[in-house]
């Protein structure tokens, strides 16, 4: 574990970073997990819990690299948290690794949606000793030759991390690092690595967010932004009510749990194709597809009379020409989100006994694609990320939404493709990405996250706050993913 004497101050948290610090602290959001498969060459693989010198090689080197690795956070229970240095990290207090017994490929794939969203529900301890980050690897292990054999040479590795040190999309930058190092690109490495990394002298970090996103208000926004969140209620208009499963309660377990739904190439292939030819994206199309079924499940026009869902965009097209050079690839939070709202006529027209759906699914997709397409062209204009300066206590900010209305259905999250390094020879790859968020005490009630790897498989990651969500619903969602797009592979034109 790393120690201080005297804390180094680094810098002061961010108004994003102070909004995640502040749900850590609470408890409503604890971390961001991004697992990925790893497949090892033939007998490369190490035995039971043990991890190999090659590995803490890899990861060596990329904490060496980034800096969001090496820090903590101090004050994290206030509004005025710093990132502080953290001197020596022992690198076998981040690392652990799990033999996982089963009977059977399914049994390990429920082990690692189990695993993914245990990942979700743990607290970071020590955060001013410590960096809030850790790494877990799942290994299958079976005295059923079959199953051994279908999973040999595969280990799954989840990267867990405080939302305030990095987005998802760094996430998934953080496997491409590390699949990239010389130690997993066939460079011998000393049968004993270096475990404790020591760092004496502070490092710079990444500017935060508002330092490199020049963000611009106007008045009009600002005061209609202002007043909708402090105004009376009764002097404002009636809002579309939606479907938001239970209201914000502070008070319930938190319990992440989580479903996977891999799209295999082929199917992928297709969608985006269909995807191509309709000018939309594949988050569009998978928002329309949750609005599908969501509408069709929770049929009732009192219960679901609409839909809002929201869409996390992430913010590095957007920076500043001045932002320092050296941390244009860094591992770093730059994101913001926009809302996608679903009339009581879009949905009606879903429920119709004539509806014709499949026409429908594009149009619906149509309208998220239009809707993000005018957002990305007014950013960094009028967003609500460059409001969070006038939130002054965030603590009291998130006690004020205890008790209220969830403003959103769903989230649709899509952190990229993982690409695998250009390699000669028999080297790690990874062959699958799965992306979670946590339970979102204050937030959506279930998250729709999307990860893929280049060249394979496309992954949905469901996760929900299981105390809010009724597990028929995730169960619905999946089920109707999985038709969805079996449908349009086997007919290249319908999804139901």
């Amino acid at each position: 574990m790393g120690s201080v004497n005297t804390p180094q101050i680094l810098r002061k948290l961010g108004d994003n970073e102070h909004f995640s610090s502040s749900r850590h602290n609470l408890g409503i959001y604890r971390c961001v997990t991004v697992s990925c498969r790893y497949s090892h060459p033939p007998s490369s693989l190490p035995l039971g819990t043990s991890i190999s010198p090659t590995f803490f090689a890899a990861l060596a080197s990329v904490v060496k690299e980034q800096p969001m690795l090496r820090v903590g956070i101090t004050g994290d229970d206030t509004n005025d948290a710093h990132f502080i240095h953290i001197p020596s990290i022992d690198l076998r207090d981040q690392v652990s690794v799990i033999a996982v017994p089963c009977q059977s490929v399914q049994e390990y794939e429920d082990k690692v949606a189990e695993q993914q969203g245990w990942e979700h529900d743990q607290q970071f301890k020590d955060l001013a000793v410590r960096p809030p980050w850790r790494i877990t690897i799942l290994r299958p292990s079976s005295d059923n030759a079959d199953v051994i054999e279908q999973l040999k040479g595969q280990e799954d590795v989840f990267f867990a991390f405080h939302h305030s040190l990095m987005d998802g999309t760094s996430g998934r930058r953080f496997h491409e690092m590390l699949l990239a190092t010389p130690a997993y690109q066939g460079q011998q490495v000393s049968s004993e690595p270096e475990h404790v990394l020591s760092f004496p002298e502070p490092t710079s970090l990444p500017e935060n967010q508002e330092q490199v996103v020049n963000f611009t208000l106007s008045i009009s926004y600002t005061v209609k932004t202002l007043w909708t969140a402090l105004g009376p209620t009764f002097l404002q208009p009636p809002k579309q009510p939606i479907w938001n499963a239970l209201p914000v309660d502070f008070s319930l377990p938190y319990k992440t749990r989580v479903k996977p739904v891999d799209i295999s190439p082929e199917v992928l292939a297709k969608l985006l194709s269909a995807c191509r030819e309709h000018s939309v994206t594949i988050t569009a199309l998978l928002h329309s597809l949750v609005l599908t079924s969501l509408s069709s499940r929770i049929s009732s026009p009192t219960e679901a009379p609409a839909f809002a869902a929201s869409t996390p965009i992430s913010l590095r097209p957007f920076t500043s020409p001045s932002m320092d050079p050296a941390y244009v690839t860094s591992l770093r939070c730059l994101v913001a989100a926009t809302v996608h709202h679903f009339s009581p006529e879009m949905v009606s027209a879903l429920r119709a006994p004539n509806a014709d759906t499949n026409a429908l699914i594009w149009q619906n997709a149509q309208h998220v694609k239009d809707h993000l397409d005018t957002k990305l062209k007014s950013l960094p204009h009028d967003d609500v990320s460059g409001m969070l300066k006038y939130v002054s206590d965030w603590f009291s900010f998130w006690r004020g939404r205890d008790g209220r209305p969830r403003t959103e259905s769903w989230e649709i999250s899509n952190i990229g493709v993982l690409k695998n390094p250009e390699a000669q020879g028999d080297v790690v790859r990874a062959t699958r990405l799965l992306f979670t968020n946590g339970a979102m005490a204050a937030g959506a009630p279930v998250a729709v996250n999307v990860a893929s790897v280049a060249g394979g498989k496309l992954t949905i990651g469901l996760s929900w706050h299981d105390a809010v969500l009724k597990e028929e619903v995730a169960d619905w969602l999946t089920e109707d993913l999985r038709s969805y797009a079996a449908k349009f592979y086997e007919t290249g034109k319908t999804f139901v």
